[in-house]
């Protein structure tokens, strides 16, 4: 039986924002397609886990694998995050990153490498694309908007910035020769409702859609 253990962060986990209750909640991923192929699904996404973190998930829970086993791995948006607050309270300062580029890279490969060593097969995700309106609204909750948009110098960057590391994911792939899963360009330039009101988790509407074509690129990735 093939089997695929999902690794990445909140997006694949299925968390979303849920206006009523006025807090995160899953939406509850069920596979249907996966499992009508006769495909074992184990997901250890956990949410704000950032590349290091999930390395050490990955060390905790992957133990040897036969060759039917594919570890898909969705990391990046929370690497590329900064601390906010932070930010605000020094609009001049210099900040860098949860996980720097290069240390992103660096981590990345290693993951690949601890997987193939465990005797999986990897595939690597692009990231589902923020929109930098809302994110910057979310984020600046209780803080000085103007101060982190001085920091910015641009709202756009945010989007931007966090493409950049989904770039970083392509880059991987293709230096490990790893199977890319393209989650971004099904959200497109214009994510409407498909994303939640803090700019960065799918709404029920846009995790319906993630999960029916995570699914779809998968049976064809394997």
């Amino acid at each position: 039986m093939k089997k695929i253990k999902i690794y990445g962060d909140s997006i694949l986990k299925g968390v979303m924002y849920n206006d009523e209750l006025k807090r995160y909640k899953l939406f509850g991923y069920r596979y249907e397609k996966l499992l009508e192929n006769g495909i074992e699904v184990e997901n250890n996404c956990k949410m704000g886990a950032t590349i290091d973190e999930g390395f050490e998930i990955m060390k905790a829970t992957l133990e040897d694998c036969d060759k039917d086993t594919v570890v898909i791995l969705e990391y990046g948006g929370n690497d590329c995050n900064f601390n906010w607050a932070e930010v605000a309270n020094n609009p001049e300062g210099e900040f860098l990153p949860n996980t720097p580029e290069e240390r992103f890279t660096e981590t990345y490969l290693k993951l690949v490498e601890y997987a193939r060593e465990k005797g999986a097969e990897v595939a690597i995700c692009t990231l589902v694309p923020i929109d930098s309106e809302r994110f910057m609204n979310w984020v600046t909750r209780g803080l000085d908007y103007n101060n982190v948009l001085r920091w910015l110098g641009d709202i756009n960057i945010i989007s931007r910035w966090q493409e950049k590391y989904s770039r970083l994911s392509e880059k991987v792939a293709s230096l490990a020769n790893c199977k890319l899963i393209d989650l971004r360009s099904v959200f497109g330039n214009n994510m409407g409702d498909l994303l939640g009101i803090d700019g960065m988790h799918p709404s029920a509407e846009g995790h319906t859609v993630l999960g029916d074509i995570f699914q779809k690129k998968v049976l064809a990735a394997i």
